[in-house]
């Protein structure tokens, strides 16, 4: 066993270094991260932001620690690094994350920062921890960055994409008890798909340096020379760096996602996520092995795949008697057929789904965004999911380029129509610019439509706020956490964060209790505590 000592930080959306209420989220990286460690024969910790931030002494221990982060905790990560300035820590700083991408800022603006790991971790991570071990050079350790004896910020090679069979092979950290603070109330992702098989790209000249020819490889073309542009525009919607960042869709082995959920399980997780940019292209990358799957439609689901995954799942006991509850999250409405809504309803019915749309425009979503869904795509899925029980919610969003008053018009439209056919929520997003992205280099454009944008957000508000008077009067199942003072719950089944009233002892901190709905806004609910069912 090798020695020298590291420590994974969760930072992920820390943001400046705290959240308001949805502190019930644990995404999969980091704990990908930290297995990878583990298994090359590193002593391991990973630690959520929190607890280091609560007892910067723990840093000390440590050999090398790593910051796994995304482009919006620069304020979090900002605060560790003058954390381990004050207590004059002498090891190596490692950063990882979505925020990798920005290594050059990184590196340029924090001269506390050793290394910058690019993208996947899995090949390029041991090689970096054994030449820091062995005193050697890391020239020749792909996809990391540093400045060299110069002070010249060199990177090593581009990122990598890691094959199928390492995904697999690798063991996520499950020891969630060490890592999160009342670790079972938690959703735990666990990742069953890495990347994502929208590879078709914005169709626009003359933008910021977007300059389509209109050769249409990416859209029908072979499948391996989808994932190259003649005109060099990252692929995917253009305001989502995932393609560009993690690659096509790569699915893991059942048996690796089965053994990960039981370890968890084991280890107290409640509630877990198959985390996948979309849980449909779990399989679908094996129909078309070895071409990369890069067409996001083509060919149908994988339904036999996907019924093997979820039914190994539910034959774990905790699973079956609903002491753990599983979700998945987003999927492509192009996707989604009766076969795959009969599937999701049989294991899933009474769990939330989401659904991207961004516009009402259908034209604009496949010209401008790269997106392949229609207005009607989304109509169809909402319809078929909620027949087999599940219950939708569909992502909008504003300020994104070249959007004019027609197709914020049409997306008013849409959002009537979508609360007529009883989606439970809208999440509008306010379009930010990410690095990987073909919209990296423009700026959200809201001042010329502000007077319709502010429509859209009212319309999605109420639609919201009605959606959850439902819940006043209803008892529900929760999860609760005692964070400053005040008890939030997390529904079992997943749904608004209940602020709950009632209960003041921070002592029932991680149990799950029994509330009542007596009020509702557009994002948060109130429920009175009625009685503790579990601790």
């Amino acid at each position: 066993m090798l020695k020298m000592s590291i420590l994974v930080i969760d930072a992920l959306a820390r943001a400046s270094g705290s959240r308001y209420s949805t502190f019930d989220v644990v995404g999969a990286g980091p704990r990908v991260v930290a297995g990878i460690i583990k298994n090359a024969g590193f002593k391991t910790d990973l630690k959520a932001y929190e607890l280091v931030i609560n007892k910067p002494e723990i840093l000390r221990k440590y050999k090398a620690i790593m910051i796994s982060a995304m482009s919006s905790d620069k304020g979090a990560l900002s605060r560790l690094l003058s954390l381990v300035e004050k207590i004059n820590y002498k090891g190596y700083i490692i950063v990882g994350g979505p925020i990798s991408f920005e290594y050059k800022e990184l590196l340029r603006n924090n001269p506390r920062i050793n290394y910058v790991l690019i993208g996947e971790a899995e090949i390029p991570l041991p090689k970096l921890l054994d030449k820091i071990l062995t005193g050697k050079n890391v020239g020749g350790v792909p996809a990391i960055a540093f400045r060299d004896e110069s002070g010249e910020i060199k990177a090593t090679s581009p990122h990598l994409y890691t094959p199928a069979e390492i995904i697999s092979r690798n063991k996520p950290w499950i020891e969630i008890e060490k890592s999160y603070p009342d670790h079972k109330i938690y959703r735990y992702y666990v990742e069953v798909v890495r990347g994502c098989s929208n590879y078709f790209r914005p169709v626009i000249s003359g933008v910021n340096g977007l300059n389509c020819i209109k050769c249409f490889i990416c859209r029908k073309g072979d499948l391996e020379k989808r994932m190259y542009c003649p005109a060099n525009i990252p692929p995917g919607c253009g305001f989502c760096s995932v393609p560009y960042m993690f690659g096509p869709a790569r699915s893991r082995s059942i048996d690796s996602i089965v053994e990960e959920i039981r370890e968890l399980i084991i280890h107290g997780a409640k509630r877990i996520v198959l985390s996948a940019p979309d849980f449909l292209d779990y399989g679908r990358d094996l129909l078309v092995k070895p071409k990369p799957l890069t067409d996001p439609c083509y060919p149908e689901p994988n339904i036999e795949m996907i019924e093997a995954l979820l039914s190994s799942i539910f034959e774990i006991e905790e699973v079956r008697n609903r002491n753990t509850r599983i979700f998945i999250e987003n999927i492509k409405a192009c996707l989604v057929n009766e076969d795959v809504a009969r599937i999701l309803g049989k294991y899933l019915s009474g769990t939330t789904i989401h659904i991207g749309l961004e516009t009402g425009d259908t034209k604009y979503n496949s010209l401008v965004l790269g997106k392949p869904i229609s207005v009607e795509h989304v109509y169809k899925a909402v319809k078929l999911l909620k027949a087999y029980g599940l219950r939708p919610y569909v992502y909008l969003m504003y300020g994104l380029p070249l959007a004019n008053e027609k197709v914020y018009r049409k997306t008013l439209k849409t959002i009537n129509k979508l609360s007529s056919l009883g989606v439970e929520k809208i999440t509008l997003y306010k379009f930010v610019p990410l690095p990987g992205t073909a919209f990296q280099d423009l700026k959200p454009d809201i001042k010329r439509h502000s007077r319709i944008i502010n429509l859209i957000k009212k319309k999605v508000e109420k639609h919201n706020l009605m959606s959850k008077k439902s819940l006043i009067g209803r008892k529900i199942h929760v999860l609760l956490l005692y964070n400053n003072g005040k008890y939030y719950g997390y529904p079992i089944n997943h749904g608004p964060t209940v602020f709950v009233k009632g209960l003041t002892s921070p002592r029932f901190s991680g149990c799950e209790a029994l509330v009542e709905i007596y009020d509702v806004a557009p994002r948060f609910v109130w429920g009175k505590f009625i009685r503790i069912l579990a601790c």
